[in-house]
């Protein structure tokens, strides 16, 4: 007899089944897009934006509208972005044996170039005139949809961690070429990702950025808890496992409810149950599967806070201990914080990179799981034990 399979999904896009929540807001964005009108979408990682984003494209592709989707995690430099881009777009509007057709003709300052790859297949490459590329390459690789668009059909350009183009040396001169171009392009609509909220929200909410009111701004927060119990219980029930309202209540406190902790955690305790030959999930089994949930992130918990400037790693596990919204001469004690001033800086930089945020004045992790690593990290430490002797 052939293993159950596991119904939860974490770790890459969950569409289907495994997709829940969310209904509003896509509803909200689809009904943007539908009207040719650009979107931005941002929120803390692993709260589930690329799945939402996927669960889109998968419907709107059914109706026929061209979806073009690029992570730009990926990008390292302004030519890289130049060519991605270019690529992404022109394989989705053209087979790939007559994407240089396509594309001859378009580019003044870049060659494209058709090879082979390693797999055998038809590979596209893109080389400049100028030995390094810049504001006008980019102007031509952005026009590229509008150029290519198939007649009659609408398109929809995704750009996944958009905020990152500000690393790619021409930086506000980016937002101005790509805001002069895509506005433009009446049948086109883009839709913006970003899991730095604090950059992404002031490239598109600061009048003095170019991209000020250029799009509509979506917050993705957690989902509601009592949806979050209802997708963990019927996800147990496909399985033929029964999970009580309590036992669900306690995972989704566990996980913080964030979508992809709340998938993993269910992922663990299925193992646990399933290994033991049971049809219900056990409270044992959900402490059981946090455990190994947090053992299994507990590398990169503690690779990603090395990595930390020392002043941002003190503040991080401060407030994982104690959340608060003002750092007073003896919350820094008891901490063994540094001066306020650097104190006030760290904090900045963490918010600006999407790891602490505040809550009605109050400073937290956004990470529950990197919360409770730092806890249980700052009980073994011999500077915490000695200060509570």
């Amino acid at each position: 007899m052939c293993p159950m399979q596991n119904p939860f999904r974490y770790g890459a896009k969950v569409t289907g089944g495994s997709f829940y929540d969310r209904r509003e807001i896509k509803a909200s964005i689809i009904n943007v897009i539908d009207g040719c009108n650009n979107a931005v979408l941002y929120g803390p990682r692993r709260y589930g934006k690329s799945s939402l984003v996927a669960e889109i494209i998968e419907e709107l592709s059914g109706k026929g509208v061209v979806c073009v989707y690029m992570n730009m995690m990926d990008i390292a430099s302004l030519g890289d972005f130049i060519v991605e881009y270019s690529k992404a777009v022109a394989a989705k509007t053209a087979p790939v044996t007559s994407i240089l057709k396509h594309l001859v003709g378009l580019f003044s300052r870049v060659r494209p170039v058709l090879g082979v790859g390693d797999d055998g297949k038809p590979e596209l490459s893109l080389s400049f005139a100028a030995s390094k590329p810049g504001a006008a390459e980019l102007r031509e690789a952005l026009e590229l949809p509008e150029k290519l668009r198939p007649k009659g059909c609408r398109m929809l350009i995704v750009i996944d961690e958009f905020q990152e183009v500000a690393e790619l040396g021409l930086g506000a001169n980016f937002e101005r070429v790509m805001r002069s171009v895509i506005e433009n392009h009446a049948e086109i609509s883009y839709v913006f990702l970003g899991s730095k909220t604090h950059l992404l929200k002031r490239m598109f909410a600061k009048p003095s950025r170019p991209f000020y009111r250029s799009a509509q701004l979506f917050s993705l927060g957690l989902p509601p808890s009592d949806e979050s119990r209802e997708f963990l219980i019927e996800r147990f029930k496909s399985v033929e496992m029964k999970l009580s309202d309590v036992v669900a209540r306690k995972m989704t406190e566990l996980s913080g409810n964030v979508p992809y902790y709340l998938q993993e955690l269910g992922s663990w305790v299925f193992r646990n149950v399933s290994e033991r030959g049971g049809k219900e999930v056990r409270e044992a089994d959900v402490d059981a599967g946090y455990s190994q949930m947090a053992e299994a992130e507990r590398d990169l918990f503690e690779s990603f806070f090395r990595q930390m400037p020392e002043s941002q790693r003190l503040v991080a596990r401060a407030l994982a201990t104690e959340p608060t919204g003002v750092f007073t001469a003896d919350y820094r004690l008891r901490h063994f914080l540094p001066m306020l001033s650097t104190v006030s800086t760290a904090v900045r930089r963490l918010v600006a990179d999407s790891q602490i945020d505040s809550v009605d004045g109050v400073y937290r992790l956004i990470d529950p799981l990197f919360a409770n690593h730092l806890r249980r990290a700052g009980k073994a430490s011999p500077l915490t034990t000695a200060h509570n002797m």
